[in-house]
């Protein structure tokens, strides 16, 4: 395959494909002044390439999680002992999927604005063990600008839910 084949495929142009020639990032002999790579050494380096991009954004989403987390105001639990741990764990789980779900980009592109919102597709939410959409209805249909938005809008939805028995009831 030729550089221009090559970077038609990969999405790059071909100055990129004549350097990872040279560099060696990938397989291929020059003949004549032109480059013929080897189709499987472009077909690995493309899956390298994907790795490192979804690494990169789980370690973004990650970061984001952690910060919105850490200010998340998780109120006292009305309940009996036993109902109260029992629906904290469930709560925890159910605030920890919700995260999950929550920070994405537009059409879940690498490049974007950032929106703050519960995931309402079905298959996202195929992914949440604990079905978090259902606990925390109230944000789903709403798109925050920001993270601080998100986070007062989430703890209101946290705060109204203090009784253990719902926490429970709802995870049956």
């Amino acid at each position: 395959m030729n550089a221009a084949a090559a970077a038609a495929k990969s999405r790059v142009t071909t100055d990129t494909i004549r350097t990872w020639c040279r560099r060696g990032v990938i397989t291929a002999t020059k003949t004549a002044g032109r480059w013929d790579i080897d189709e499987k050494s472009l077909r690995a380096h493309r899956r390298r390439l994907t790795a490192i991009r979804q690494a990169r954004r789980a370690r973004a989403a990650a970061t984001v999680h952690a910060r919105i987390a850490a200010r998340l105001t998780l109120p006292q639990l009305a309940g009996t002992p036993k109902q109260t741990a029992w629906a904290t764990d469930i709560r925890d789980r159910a605030v920890a999927a919700a995260l999950q779900l929550v920070t994405h980009n537009d059409y879940g592109q690498p490049t974007g604005r950032t929106t703050y919102q519960l995931a309402t597709g079905h298959t996202q939410f195929d992914r949440d063990p604990l079905n978090a959409y259902p606990v925390l209805r109230d944000t789903a249909y709403t798109e925050h600008a920001d993270e601080a938005d998100y986070v007062t809008a989430l703890n209101a939805v946290l705060a109204a839910r203090t009784d253990a028995r719902y926490w429970i009831d709802t995870h049956r």
